[in-house]
């Protein structure tokens, strides 16, 4: 990475700004987000002026992204690099006329658009009134067939349970009270409740007690329940068939509204989603020039590069603009520029091993970057567990097909996935396992190496040495790393749990080979020399450390006893087949348990495996950094 000035005409800013987004290299140290918010603009916003412009921008950016939202279109993962240049061809070079084009756009399907939601409201809305008018007019049905012949009015009205019980007493009350006689006046009702809690209260009376209802109605607070507007003036009975035909036919218009949005959406979605992406590539230009510094006759842009990338800037730059621009480079000082900002560079077969850093911060910049070693050693220890090739051809299926998603994260999970589906078979080949016996019962397989459902301890002792060839290697990349950082008590503590672990692994040889008593003057030097750089190093931590990197080895076992439980129950399933015969139930027992096992040497192999490397091996050498190399370039992803 190198630090780098770019000096230029002011009156070629835009265009400069504009070339170095097209590169894409950039790095900028100021931080642009903040500029144009209100912060250093010293005086009001005058119109034209950059700050002016960045304030419009953003509102037209934002009423895009309303619209989209709007529309329902949700289809960024379909959007090309050639879709985006299209339009952009169409529109005008300038930014203030491209916006004008833009605006004048904009209102166009604005004006659809609040049409079509306007008709798909006043839809929903008469479809929730006619429905609910409609289920009063059920609940009341019965009683108003039932007094279709009477002469007095029938009315509905909403009134509370309470009140209900005081009109009633009221008006019964009053009745009793009546003499009796031929032309006794009359009153009758019917009462119900909907599932929201409203209740309603359904009258027949004759026309002497109509007053008197009403009356004791409003003073408990209930109200005349209207038809809707359509139907004001028709009868309860004549409204309720009207209503049910209505309410029949207004899905239809719903969906004709759902359906004028989706053209609508269709027609303009992806043409928005386009607008959007270059308002916001001009907005990030426009925000570039106005965090530059600069005088009447210059201006200044500081920031990094990668050294891959230096001399082709240079050269563009050069070419495009003559001496008009001049760019100044220098490698990184610590003591002046303060965090360097960290790009991972990985050939494009191990990028996907990138995802095991996203979980952490990145890696500082003077620091080791893991992702190759990751790439070696994650599906080697992987599909040692996994250690069988009818599951690696299943691991390889579901690879191939998550590399096919758009999704970066999916991808390269995939990736990772087929990898690992190649070493469950190189495994399975040496272990002799295709889904469990299965290989051996039909194919007579037999192992490369050993059978580890039953040779158990050669398969532990090989991933104990694994695992310290692992640890081993950490320790020797956290020494480098210390002795380059100059960071004493690093490379000490790390080279003393090294010597340490040498020293025991050459006493434990030499016991095997049962030498004689001289040669341990060896692991003893080594020891000596150990303590001396722990305590050192890191004082008694460092010789805690030292039995913490030991006990890290010996961890790795855990290699061994996944794969062994992945084994067993991989014979279990075959153990179902014997029992049951080849009978549905056995098949299905077989199946079911194969299943399980496939699912939990997914998990299990990924998720140990993962430990092994966080834990385990970074855990000797991993440093964070506090800046990640973020380029001032083009997005050529959309989602």
């Amino acid at each position: 990475m190198a630090r780098v000035s770019i000096w230029g005409i002011r009156s070629k800013k835009s265009a400069i700004v504009g070339r170095l987004y097209e590169l894409g290299v950039f790095h900028p140290i100021e931080k642009r987000e903040e500029i144009g918010r209100g912060e250093g603009t010293g005086g009001p916003m005058l119109p034209g002026s950059p700050v002016s412009l960045l304030e419009r921008l953003r509102a037209q950016r934002g009423r895009v992204l309303g619209m989209i939202e709007a529309l329902s279109w949700d289809g960024w993962k379909q959007m090309t690099d050639a879709f985006v240049e299209n339009v952009r061809y169409n529109l005008s070079g300038d930014l203030e006329p491209m916006m004008d084009e833009i605006e004048r756009s904009l209102e166009r399907i604005q004006s659809r658009l609040n049409r079509i939601r306007e008709n798909g409201k006043n839809a929903r809305g008469d479809f929730l009134e006619l429905r609910r008018a409609n289920l009063i007019l059920n609940h009341a049905h019965a009683f108003l067939e039932q007094e279709r012949s009477a002469r007095g009015e029938r009315v509905i009205w909403r009134l509370s349970r309470q009140g209900q019980h005081a009109v009633l007493t009221k008006i019964n009350g009053d009745l009793d009270l009546l003499p009796s006689g031929h032309e006794k006046p009359w009153f009758r009702y019917h009462a119900f409740e909907l599932e929201d809690g409203s209740s309603f209260l359904v009258t027949s009376a004759s026309p002497e007690v109509e007053p008197g209802l009403e009356a004791a109605i409003r003073d408990m607070q209930g109200t005349r329940w209207k038809l809707p507007f359509h139907f004001e003036k028709a009868s309860l009975p004549a409204a309720s068939s009207q209503i049910r035909r209505l309410l029949h036919d207004q899905p239809a218009r719903i969906r004709e509204s759902r359906a004028e949005l989706q053209v609508l959406s269709s027609q303009w979605g992806a043409n928005l989603g386009a607008v959007y992406v270059l308002l916001n590539e001009r907005l990030e230009q426009l925000l570039m020039e106005v965090s530059a510094g600069e005088n009447e006759d210059f201006f200044i842009l500081e920031g990094w590069i990668p050294e891959r990338g230096l001399e082709r800037t240079r050269t563009v730059l050069e070419e495009d603009f003559g001496e008009a621009v001049l760019l100044r480079s220098r490698p990184p000082r610590a003591d002046v520029d303060g965090p360097v900002p960290t790009a991972l560079r990985n050939r494009s077969l191990l990028r996907p091993f990138e995802l095991f850093l996203k979980l952490l911060r990145i890696p500082d910049y003077h620091a080791y970057d893991p992702t190759p070693l990751i790439g070696l050693f994650f599906p080697f220890f992987a599909g040692c567990m996994v250690g069988d090739i009818g599951y690696g051809i299943l691991v390889l299926w579901l690879g191939w097909h998550l590399k096919q998603k758009r999704s970066e994260v999916l991808h390269d999970v995939g990736v990772i996935l087929i990898f690992v589906a190649f070493w469950s078979a190189a495994w399975g080949v040496m272990f002799g396992e295709f889904f469990g016996d299965v290989g051996h019962r039909l194919l007579h397989m037999e192992p490369l190496w050993v059978d580890r459902a039953h040779a158990v301890l050669p398969v532990m002792v090989f991933s104990v040495i694994t695992g310290g060839v692992h640890v081993l290697l950490g320790l020797l990349i956290g020494m480098i790393q210390g002795i380059r950082n100059r960071h004493r008590h690093l490379w000490m503590e790390r080279a003393g749990s090294l010597l340490f672990i040498l020293s025991l692994v050459s006493a434990l040889a030499l016991l095997r080979a049962q030498l004689p008593s001289a040669f341990f003057s060896v692991p003893v030097v080594l020891l000596i020399f150990a303590l001396i750089f722990l305590i050192w190093g890191g004082g008694v931590g460092g010789i805690i450390e030292s039995l913490g990197a030991v006990g890290n080895i010996i961890s790795y076992v855990r290699i061994a006893a996944i794969g062994l439980s992945s084994a067993i129950l991989a014979m279990v399933a075959s153990t179902f087949v014997d029992i049951f015969g080849v009978s549905i139930l056995g098949l299905f027992m077989a199946f079911a348990i194969h299943l399980l096992n496939f699912v939990l040497a997914i998990g299990g192999s990924g998720l140990h495996s993962a430990r092994l490397h966080y834990v385990e091996f970074m855990g000797k050498f991993y440093e964070n950094g506090t800046l990640a190399y973020k380029p001032f370039a083009k997005k050529r992803r959309f989602e």
